[in-house]
């Protein structure tokens, strides 16, 4: 069962906005409530899993074990589209601090 989300938790929520998703608690039968993301975050799913994110099948959301986890991977994910948005598509990579091979 997926309930609202508590107060104390806005900059989440903010974060998921910014996803296009929202947050609330998740409360498996006789469970204690977790954190959840809710919304298309299926591009995301490989970074939510890295941050300990499970998918809920029934429910269909990602449940974190607590609220600075689940704030970390949204974090960490906004700040990855901000780079790749201020990076642009036409960017050059960034070279490498590892020589080439067969430079020295």
């Amino acid at each position: 069962m997926l309930l609202s989300r508590p107060s104390g938790t806005d900059r989440v929520q903010f974060l998921a906005a910014q996803l296009g998703c929202s947050v609330g608690e998740f409360s498996a039968a006789f469970g204690r409530m977790k954190p959840a993301l809710l919304g298309s975050v299926s591009g995301h799913a490989s970074v939510l899993a890295e941050f300990g994110g499970r998918f809920e099948q029934r429910e269909r959301v990602y449940v974190f074990a607590n609220w600075p986890t689940l704030e970390a991977a949204l974090q960490h994910i906004v700040d990855e589209r901000n780079t790749v948005r201020l990076s642009g598509p036409d960017a050059e990579p960034k070279s490498s601090s590892v020589p080439a091979r067969g430079q020295r």
